[in-house]
């Protein structure tokens, strides 16, 4: 399409739906765990399930302009296609021709989000006898392998701003997931006591063992709160469908390999030079490069970083609450059986999904089970009007927002 035609097709589109637009998901497969099989067949790493690339579908990414960094890239691999009238088109390209339409000043501030599929098969650590202090039989859905975000490699140095993210951790007994999943655990930064010999030597056994899980604290994970990771904070998120805001870029190394898993040693200096070093020249420097120690190790860590989604509105209609914090924004509404709530326009964009129910938006159905009536774009100066046609569940819509700072600063 032209870029004057695409032009009028974006704006007559806004103008006929009140200021939002429909996408298609971006879905990204990564190689480096599995899911709960929420977003799509992604429990296992079998024939079925996995891409050519052997990858499986664990990420979507919302309303993103971002492409995926993958060890072996698919053009295009995590970028959104808004519905323009009968038409598709990527999201980059609808903002080279309308990006003041779509986004007013803050295309340089948009986020980059992501729903992370986290689950799999249970599976045994496999830790040397030192660290095992367990029972030999205790099993765990897998985390995402331990990684943290220091930035890209240049000439073997990290360089730039490592990626700062946000996790808002989404209720699961609500349709259509309707699940108890019972106690889960996720693992950020270092305890307090851990050594800077202890996860050298962690490291040098990239691939071999899972001796670095252990060094890191273990929260437990409940619905309606939110953490913060900074750049060079190693972190393993837990199996919890997680809503996911960070720096729109896709940097990563990964310190330990998948839990329960070894690499065969004929594909043990592929993986290390892939996933674990990436262009950097040892473990020592990865070690000096990627992790702020005194960050990682902080005893207050907790108190810093978690917080539990305040209440931002409420009434007999259902409530507002806000889901990420430190630099990052974004709001869930939960809206009641038959109810209404409308949220104010103003010149910040947002995204938003429908997480659970179904109902109007801007007098447009949508639905948490319908491909192309579940993620949308509210456009600058345009209100959200959400209403619940439902009887029996509620409608829950998460959204996010602009980055509240430069997003390098």
């Amino acid at each position: 399409m032209e870029p004057i035609s695409l032009h009028q097709e974006i704006t007559k589109a806004l103008g006929s739906q009140n200021g939002i637009l429909f996408s298609s998901p971006a879905i990204v497969h990564r190689a480096m765990y599995t899911g709960r099989g929420i977003i799509a067949p992604n429990t296992q790493f079998i024939p079925e399930m996995v891409d050519e690339r052997g990858s499986l579908p664990v990420e979507w990414w919302i309303m993103s302009k971002t492409e995926a960094k993958n060890a072996i890239p698919v053009k295009d691999e995590g970028i959104t296609s808004l519905l323009i009238g009968d038409q598709l088109v990527s999201l980059p390209t609808a903002l080279r021709v309308a990006e003041k339409e779509l986004m007013g000043d803050y295309a340089a501030l948009w986020p980059l989000t992501k729903i992370l599929d986290i689950g799999g098969v249970k599976r045994q650590p496999n830790l040397t006898p030192e660290l095992n202090e367990r029972s030999t039989e205790e099993t765990e859905v897998p985390p995402i392998p331990c990684h943290v975000h220091a930035g890209d490699v240049v000439d073997g140095c990290c360089m730039g701003h490592g990626k700062t993210e946000a996790y808002f951790f989404p209720p699961l007994d609500v349709p259509p997931y309707n699940m108890e999943l019972g106690p889960v655990k996720t693992r950020l930064g270092l305890r307090p006591d851990v050594t800077k010999d202890k996860v050298l030597s962690s490291l040098r056994h990239f691939g071999e063992n899972d001796n670095l899980y252990p060094l890191l604290n273990e929260y437990q994970i409940r619905p309606w709160e939110s953490w913060t990771i900074e750049q060079k904070i190693i972190h393993a998120p837990g199996p919890w469908l997680t809503f996911e805001i960070q720096l729109p870029q896709d940097d990563f190394h990964l310190l330990a390999w998948v839990l329960g898993e070894r690499i065969a040693s004929e594909e043990l200096e592929e993986a290390r030079k892939t996933y674990h070093l990436r262009g950097l020249e040892s473990d020592e420097k990865l070690l000096d490069e990627t992790l702020d120690w005194a960050g990682n190790t902080d005893p207050s860590f907790k108190e810093r970083w978690w917080r539990e989604c305040e209440v931002l509105q409420k009434g007999d209609w259902g409530k507002v609450v806000r889901l990420f914090y430190h630099g990052f924004y974004g709001e869930g509404f939960v809206v009641h059986p038959g109810a209404k709530y409308q949220r104010e326009g103003e010149e910040r964009p947002f995204a938003g999904i429908v997480w659970s129910g179904e109902g109007r938006a801007n007098s447009l159905a949508v639905s948490c089970q319908e491909k192309l009536r579940r993620e949308f774009l509210v456009t600058p100066n345009n209100q959200l009007q959400l209403e619940n046609t439902s009887h029996a569940h509620d409608l829950i819509v998460f959204t996010v927002f602009p980055l509240l700072k430069p997003a390098h600063s």
